[in-house]
């Protein structure tokens, strides 16, 4: 089991949304690997909630759209 990747799909739109990307790669940093991913969902909802984001989720990885852009923001796998 690996600890859970960030893979950045475009570039933040503002700082504000750097800033949360940026701690959403420190909180991956410190977790532990997971078997599930969809158990991580929760904290990456609150740091990008609704409904200016979307999260979806399977069991080996985590997406995150815009809400008003169909292409993904990044994904974690």
């Amino acid at each position: 089991m690996e600890t859970p990747r960030l893979h950045i799909e475009q570039p933040p739109h503002d700082e504000a949304e750097a800033a949360q990307l940026a701690q959403l790669r420190e909180l991956l940093a410190n977790t532990n690997p997971l078997p599930d991913l969809r158990d991580f969902a929760p904290a990456v909802r609150q740091l990008f909630p609704e409904p200016a984001y979307r999260v979806g989720c399977g069991s080996a990885h985590l997406w995150l759209h815009r809400a008003a852009d169909a292409t993904r923001l990044a994904l974690i796998r």
